[in-house]
């Protein structure tokens, strides 16, 4: 081909391009070209080292069909689709030139200089920037990765929206749910149905129907029936190498959390209900914090030790290692406990005041203080005989053996009396009021958790 022979032909070829198109695909190189006419429209076939361009996108394949009236082209071999720093790499697009959009049906990745987008296939619209990818989506930045079935890539505001298996793993958390909403300027995510989060260096767990990640802030929100469960594990006594689970399970209406350099603070209200152990708590509002290990109820709460029920109008604890060791119940508190003579029979205890001490995630010994009611059943040593012991006294001290009562002390202006069976028998109402509802709010953990 001559030199003006193919100047002409190039001359031609932009003359018939702007006669089909306002922003045309125009031919930049192509080592050969081959014009013909499909239904009386002009088509173009250029192969080898083909570079064409419109406006600021320029597109590199091995081969490329025009069609001209269509302003579209079928891109393969190689392929990659240039504006500004984005990069579309794959082997085969059909990119039409009047939307600007590239749509690819085999594996397909977008790139920057910050982010990698790919996927088995997929759409990438030039004019609004926004990818549609589609089966085996994967998308990585700096710190974070994240998989999903299905994906859509707003460039213009920098919002990710992955669908169905979707799974973020970033510098401190893997997240996996059905939707996931990633806002980068706010570096927010918002997850949607079967949510799931674990810490990655530390045995933290949550899972919520829907959940509000504020990253910057390090703030979160989660809610519809979350479950939050912090994982300890205890050495198996007399074994050298076995280990069982030992779970805190906290659940609650809504569970927020919030953390600086120097505390975690988690948050839950409502029905909160709290697992640990042979351990039940259960309120209307608590926090925990995490560092300092500790935390409280409030809204009538109620905490049961095996078939021990204890009450006030309020109730703290302490952790150390992740197991409880103190609880302390502040205003109006009780303590139900059956007795061991007789299933009939419940011990009580009315107090100010009540602290319950933990040794190895047994109670060692529980102190009433304050104005101390006692209502206990116990056996005459010298006759056997079962007898009810009403004190009133400024402190009880009760003290336990693998979680059995062993010994109980009155301390403090102690005054009462102690009455047979034979006579409280007859009009145990007059000596002793029955309980109500002993053990009936107490809720129970699902098998499967």
């Amino acid at each position: 081909m001559t030199k003006n022979t193919t100047v002409f032909l190039i001359f031609f070829l932009l003359f018939t391009f702007a006669c089909f198109a306002q922003n045309p695909i125009v031919l930049v190189n192509s080592d050969s070209i081959v014009g013909y006419k499909i239904n009386e429209s002009p088509v173009r076939d250029f192969i080898g080292n083909v570079h064409l361009r419109q406006g600021n996108i320029d597109i590199y394949c091995n081969k490329a069909t025009h069609f001209l009236e269509e302003n579209r082209a079928i891109l393969v071999g190689a392929v990659r689709i240039i504006q500004d720093t984005l990069v579309l790499v794959s082997d085969y697009i059909e990119y039409d030139g009047n939307k600007s959009i590239a749509n690819s049906s085999s594996k397909v990745e977008i790139k920057d200089p910050q982010n990698l987008l790919r996927a088995n296939y997929g759409t990438y619209n030039f004019k609004n920037k926004i990818a549609n990818f589609f089966e085996s989506v994967y998308y990585e930045e700096k710190n974070a990765k994240l998989t999903a079935k299905k994906a859509d890539f707003d460039r213009v505001n920098n919002i990710v929206y992955a669908y169905q298996n979707v799974k973020l793993e970033s510098d401190s958390l893997i997240l996996s749910c059905d939707t996931l909403i990633y806002s980068k300027p706010l570096n927010t995510l918002s997850a949607l149905s079967n949510v799931e989060t674990k810490a990655k260096y530390e045995s933290l767990e949550i899972l919520s129907g829907k959940m509000f990640i504020d990253r910057k802030n390090k703030f979160s929100k989660s809610y519809e029936n979350p479950i939050l469960m912090l994982v300890d594990t205890v050495k198996i006594e007399e074994d050298t190498i076995g280990f069982r689970l030992d779970t805190l399970f906290l659940f609650a209406d809504t569970l927020y959390s919030n953390s600086n350099d120097t505390t975690s603070i988690l948050r839950f209200i409502h029905n909160v209900r709290l697992f640990k152990g042979e351990l039940v708590t259960i309120g209307e509002y608590g926090e925990l914090y995490r560092q300092d290990e500790w935390g409280y109820l409030v809204g009538s709460p109620y905490l049961w030790y095996d078939s021990t029920e204890l009450k006030g109008d309020s109730l703290y604890f302490l952790m150390r290692d992740k197991k409880i060791s103190f609880v302390e119940f502040v205003g109006n508190s009780s303590i139900l406990s059956p007795s061991n003579l007789d299933t009939l029979y419940v011990n009580r205890i009315q107090c100010d005041t009540l602290k319950i001490y933990f040794q190895n995630n047994k109670i060692d010994h529980i102190l009433g203080i304050g104005k101390a009611l006692t209502n206990y059943f116990l056996r005459n040593e010298e006759t056997g005989e079962i007898q009810l012991a009403n004190y009133i006294s400024e402190k009880v001290v009760i003290n336990f053996i693998d979680n059995e009562v062993d010994k109980v002390v009155w301390l403090g202006n102690v005054d009462g009396e102690v009455i047979p069976k034979i006579i409280f028998d007859k009009n145990l109402e007059k000596y002793y009021s029955l309980p109500k509802n002993f053990l009936i709010k107490k809720p129970t953990l699902h098998k499967k958790l």
